[in-house]
């Protein structure tokens, strides 16, 4: 019986109607038309395909950003930076639910830390902002720092200007922790705010001085648990500032303690939010803005030049010399990418 049942099977699905094979561009501008209907599956499929370092993802990825980049621009974008166990989480459910209470739709891309050997990351920011995950004017990705060298993940700049096309219009970027000599998160926000533990007075010292010079706000946090020592701490960062010069010459950073947890001093932080992105100080914002599009670009001239060396060099047998030469002490590594590169070119020509 079961054979006449596959063959009866198999003649239906003969007939059934083929769905046509769609080409990139056509994926694309279904995808994109999605995404710009504000559909919230069609931007975290897009996100997924614009963070795939998949080298024949690379054409729907270009057709995507060129459709969704004249949409953008025209988000409030801000950076949240700190050392790890700052409460950084915590406190941007706490502005994010602030924000989108007062009408402005929420977009959070937070990072979180790929392991060194297995290059895999927990992700679980989305987990730890209950009340912003599932307030209607949030959205909330979680995304890993696999591949980029920084506490910031290799695309994300072009999630932002999706999360913008998709009609965001504040973005809050959260990254993998404030360290020595990571300050990339004001190379893709307006507004960096920086959190600090109460416990200040040797936290700074442990942070670099040019996080501190980047950041535009300072919030003290979890200051219900300690309100003296969060206070101290407060009074020691400003007095920190007063040594280091302003980042914009029209905005002088505040330093402010609050409770992400019971809500304390969150409102004050939105306003001065809104002052920091109000239209008087776009002269300011505007400029920044057209500098963090060059370093983009240097960005990506440096990563298609390093695609295209590894793309001619996995194939060559001068590579595997080269590495066996690099390996074993016999050639600096400078030399032997200078090399490789000028393969990598003679090959093209």
């Amino acid at each position: 019986m079961l054979p006449v049942r596959c063959s009866i099977l198999s003649r239906i699905i003969r007939w059934l109607p083929m769905k046509p094979k769609t080409t990139a561009t056509e994926d694309a501008h279904q995808l994109a038309e999605a995404v710009l209907a504000g559909e919230r599956r069609a931007l975290a499929k897009a996100l997924s395909l614009l963070e795939s370092t998949r080298a024949d993802d690379l054409p729907l990825q270009q057709q995507l950003l060129q459709l969704f980049y004249p949409r953008s621009g025209n988000s409030w974008r801000i950076g949240i930076t700190g050392a790890p166990g700052a409460g950084k989480s915590t406190f941007i459910e706490a502005l994010g639910t602030e924000a989108a209470s007062a009408g402005r739709r929420i977009a959070v891309l937070s990072i979180d830390p790929a392991g060194a050997q297995s290059g895999g990351s927990i992700l679980g920011d989305k987990l730890r902002m209950p009340t912003l995950a599932n307030h209607p004017n949030a959205f909330i990705r979680p995304s890993s720092n696999r591949g980029s060298g920084s506490a910031l993940s290799l695309r994300l700049r072009e999630c932002i200007i999706a999360c913008e096309a998709a009609g965001y219009d504040t973005i809050i970027v959260e990254t993998v922790g404030a360290g020595q000599s990571d300050t990339a998160i004001a190379e893709v926000t307006d507004m960096v705010i920086l959190a600090m533990l109460p416990n200040a007075g040797d936290e700074v010292q442990g942070i670099k001085r040019g996080v501190i010079e980047l950041a535009d706000l300072l919030v003290v946090t979890k200051c219900d648990l300690d309100p003296d020592a969060a206070n101290r701490a407060a009074t020691q960062l400003r007095s920190a500032l007063m040594l280091i010069p302003r980042r914009f010459p029209d905005w002088s950073p505040v330093v402010i303690p609050v409770s992400s947890v019971h809500g304390d001093g969150i409102p004050h932080v939105w306003k001065l939010c809104t002052q920091f992105f109000s239209p008087s100080r776009a002269e300011t914002i505007e400029p920044n803005r057209r500098q963090q599009r060059l370093l983009w670009l240097d960005r990506a001239v440096l990563e298609y030049v390093y695609a295209a060396t590894r793309e001619h060099t996995n194939r060559s047998t001068q590579m595997l010399e080269l590495r066996s030469a690099v390996e074993s002490g016999r050639l600096p590594p400078p030399i032997a990418a200078a090399e490789l590169f000028a393969l990598s070119i003679a090959s093209k020509g």
